[in-house]
């Protein structure tokens, strides 16, 4: 599953009704495909790319990416942003994400989308767990929630803080070259949701633990 921005559905009074609610039914089904998915994902950090530069990152033929990126243009997902001089005298098209464009969803895509995300975290932390208990709770790890009054607005601005913040450690993990063996493999779960909970001492639960660096490994850093 790509990064999903949601838009719910409204309701509207024109007489096309019916004919824009099945152009966006046939723009979910394209926008779910795992390849389109990734192509997606790729062009999420806002830098146009040709189909080349795509099929290099997916290892993927330029026919097989043509496939895929014609379907995503048809339904406006992505856009031609520009053009430029390519191998062999070939003009190259360069495409971007139109993230304003994506699927506005209904209730039941809301749904979908909530119990895939919540099943993916559960099974992230099952396996996190697992792992602890293996190596007998000598990685560093974070767990923990806590419960928090805010206003909208506020709110809205910590969840654009947390979203960046993850983002780009997850861009700066991703984006290294270099293959060390000392790197560790580990999955980030997060989420901001309303809860009934009491905003007490107690509803502030988290766990860390941070082994001591040796003083060889501090000087790398």
């Amino acid at each position: 599953m790509p990064y999903i921005s949601l838009t719910k559905t409204g309701t509207s009074e024109e007489a096309d009704v019916e004919e824009e609610k099945l152009r966006m039914e046939k723009a979910k089904k394209v926008f779910r495909h795992p390849v389109r998915n990734r192509i997606l994902d790729i062009l999420r950090d806002g830098l146009p790319r040709t189909q080349r530069e795509l099929g290099r990152i997916l290892s993927m033929s330029n026919a097989a990416v043509h496939y895929h990126v014609k379907m995503l243009l048809e339904i406006g997902i992505i856009t031609l942003h520009s053009t430029r001089p390519g191998p062999n005298g070939i003009t190259e098209k360069l495409y971007a994400a139109d993230i304003g464009d994506w699927p506005a969803v209904s209730e039941e895509d809301v749904d979908f989308y909530m119990d895939y995300i919540v099943s993916w975290m559960n099974e992230r932390h099952r396996e996190g767990l697992n792992l602890l208990k293996s190596k007998g709770y000598i990685i560093p790890f974070l767990a923990g929630s806590y419960s928090a009054r805010a206003s909208l607005p506020d709110l809205i601005q910590f969840k654009h803080d947390v979203e960046k913040l993850f983002d780009k450690f997850h861009k700066k993990c991703n984006n290294s070259k270099t293959k060390d063996d000392g790197h560790l493999q580990f999955a980030v779960t997060f989420s901001i949701l309303p809860s009934q909970e009491e905003v007490t001492e107690d509803s502030r639960n988290i766990l860390e633990f941070e082994p001591q660096l040796s003083e060889k490994k501090r000087k790398r850093r």
